[in-house]
């Protein structure tokens, strides 16, 4: 009913952070398309190497490539990737046809915000392992979901891979690494480097929990090649207010991990000695 004769744009993140909510593309694409709205999406935290929503039906995607794609961290960047003739009831018709170079001539062109050299030499240099690294690190973030899953001292775990988690049908049927058929001999979930979880006792049990971390850096960022806790709460979302994060699903006692290339044994015992 949010979608309507007056909508100009749909945009949703997939999946969502912090929560790691996940919608279906190919339904909301329907959806906008009905009224004529492009449909933008920003997989950032699934990346390419694991997601591809323009063959899902999204019109535009875009992505913070500062995260995951750079995961040195030297490099500040964002790409924007989007079909020709697209659906849209504003702008000139060289907007519809080919937004993404019309982007580029003119935004891009105009206003200054393409790359520097140094950025691009940075992203590229990343870019080379970022299959090899959501891989691995997807496969590790498996193993911690399932240890906080099980501990009592965690309420809930936000996990595409879990089974208990309320998307996993959808994350089973778009969440895929791309071209593991040639080294696993058949296609292969992946589900991301990026979870949350609450922890029982409120902020107070989830700040305890977070100050006691050795070996997780506590930091805001994502997508490095070390695994980075943050509560949201007390940063990312800091200023959205009570409200704000309510609407957002952004309780105070949710923690968010994402899992870097460490064994995910050292994971798993640093959070374990963190609860303790």
């Amino acid at each position: 009913e949010n979608i309507d004769e007056q909508t100009r744009f749909v945009f949703g993140e997939m999946p969502s952070n912090p929560g790691l909510s996940l919608m279906d593309i190919p339904a909301v694409a329907e959806l906008a398309h009905a009224v004529g709205a492009p449909f933008i999406v920003d997989p950032t935290v699934a990346t390419p190497a694991l997601m591809r929503p323009l063959t899902m039906g999204a019109d535009i995607v875009v992505h913070s490539v500062s995260k995951s794609m750079a995961t040195s961290g030297f490099a500040i960047a964002g790409a924007l990737i989007a079909k020709h003739n697209i659906v849209s009831k504003v702008g000139p018709d060289e907007l519809r046809q080919n937004f993404a170079m019309y982007v580029k001539l003119l935004p891009f062109r105009d206003h200054g915000p393409g790359l520097s050299p140094f950025n691009a030499l940075m992203i590229l240099n990343d870019l080379r392992t970022l299959r090899l690294r959501m891989d691995k690190a997807s496969r590790s973030s498996q193993q911690v979901a399932e240890f906080l899953d099980s501990q009592p001292q965690i309420e809930e775990v936000h996990y595409p891979g879990l089974a208990s988690f309320a998307g996993h049908a959808i994350a089973q049927r778009d969440m895929w690494l791309v071209d593991a058929e040639e080294e696993y001999g058949k296609p292969v979930n992946r589900y991301g480097h990026l979870m949350s979880f609450t922890v029982a006792g409120g902020h107070q049990a989830a700040r305890r929990l977070f100050d006691r971390l050795q070996m997780i850096w506590r930091a805001t960022d994502l997508g490095r090649i070390k695994s980075v806790a943050t509560i949201p709460t007390i940063s990312t979302h800091q200023q959205q207010g009570d409200e704000g994060r309510e609407l957002a699903a952004v309780p105070s006692n949710l923690i968010r991990l994402n899992v870097g290339a460490e064994n995910p044994a050292d994971i798993i015992a640093d959070l374990a000695q963190a609860m303790a």
